[in-house]
């Protein structure tokens, strides 16, 4: 009996000193509320992780001292473009962003997302990791704001109307003249690469323009593809080596100075759990979405029924080799003179790619 009840008490007191210590850790923490614009709605990184994550595990973990109200940008009538302008504002505290979005002003960032370069999901969270300090402060000088976390979609792909005759003889010259919707100059350059013409419309546009044939294709991630109900006005997936998007979350200078360095420590363990929560959700989804935009199984829904072209093998060589002489360079030049030699040094090695001098 005395054994049983010593038990007890032990771990009662473990029980109250662990309770304890956690209210200790919490005092120390700052009381704030973070208004935060995430991504798409409809996408699945969105609903199972960033959403729960601001709402729910940075509230439990924090002991309700740190709170969050997250809303997608999609729900509030945005096109993605203008995120950053109000994040350097300070309108809201975090944003969501995608690379692409801030060529006009950081170029350098851009430099992440270059299409063609990452063509294994592997290959670009090494990639993310080798850039990170080069992409954080690119938003520390152009935006007043500070990198927090990577997220990511899996291998863009090109999703368009094409006849039965150019799915059964698809090679990479059917690209040609086929009008892209794209969402950066890189990936204009991309597209002129294998002979298409770049349409640059925001993302919630691509359905009525592949509707109404001012595109014929959209570039874009699978799971933000079905999603959007593409294949109710596209018919065909392309397989073409497009390579990942990264997707990334940025703070506020002025809100992440005013937090005391208890709260950006505990903010940053965060920001690496969910990191690392999105990592392990990309192979995951890329093979959901292409069931589901195929003819299925789908859990996410009623499969799409698109039909899947690939190319050869010998015409996955030429674009990479065009990616190399064309969208590397081009980059560059827009970037400025330093741009080349950072990037080779951060990501040559990583991606068998290198930007030669001009």
């Amino acid at each position: 009996m005395k054994k049983i009840v010593f038990r007890r008490s032990a771990l009662t007191t473990v029980a109250i000193a662990a309770i304890f210590g956690a209210n200790t850790a919490w005092a120390e923490l700052d009381s704030v509320q973070l208004e935060v614009i995430n991504g798409n709605h409809g996408d699945p990184w969105t609903i199972n992780i960033l959403q729960p994550f601001f709402e729910k595990t940075l509230p439990e973990a924090s002991g309700g001292k740190i709170t969050a109200h997250s809303v997608p940008y999609t729900e509030l009538g945005m096109s993605g473009f203008e995120m950053m302008d109000l994040l350097r504002l300070g309108t809201n505290d975090i944003t969501w962003g995608v690379p692409g979005y801030l060529s006009g002003e950081a170029p350098i960032a851009e430099g992440l997302e270059l299409p063609g370069i990452t063509g294994d999901y592997n290959l670009m969270f090494q990639a993310q990791d080798a850039y990170r300090e080069i992409f954080d402060e690119a938003l520390r000088e152009n935006f007043n704001a500070k990198l927090i976390f990577f997220s990511q979609q899996p291998a863009l792909q090109a999703y368009c109307r094409l006849s039965p005759q150019e799915i059964e003889n698809f090679s990479l010259d059917t690209m040609k003249g086929k009008k892209s919707r794209i969402h950066s100059t890189s990936f204009a350059d991309f597209v002129e690469a294998y002979g298409g013409v770049p349409v640059t419309i925001p993302f919630v546009d691509v359905i009525p323009g592949l509707e109404r044939g001012v595109i014929d294709c959209a570039l874009t991630a699978p799971t933000a593809a079905y999603a959007a109900k593409i294949g109710q006005v596209a018919n065909t997936v392309v397989e073409i080596r497009s390579g990942y998007t990264t997707h990334f979350f940025a703070m506020n200078l002025d809100t992440w100075n005013g937090l005391n360095a208890e709260t950006q420590e505990f903010l940053t363990e965060q920001f690496a759990k969910v990191e690392q929560e999105a990592r392990d959700y990309t192979p995951h989804m890329q093979e959901i979405a292409a069931q589901c935009l195929g003819e299925g199984p789908c859990e996410l829904g009623e499969p799409a029924g698109m039909a899947y072209v690939k190319m050869t093998p010998e015409d996955e060589q030429a674009l990479r080799q065009r990616v190399e002489e064309t969208v590397l360079p081009r980059w560059a030049s827009r970037c400025g003179p330093t741009c080349a030699d950072e990037w080779n040094s951060a990501l040559s090695g990583i991606l068998g790619m290198t930007i030669k001098s001009q």
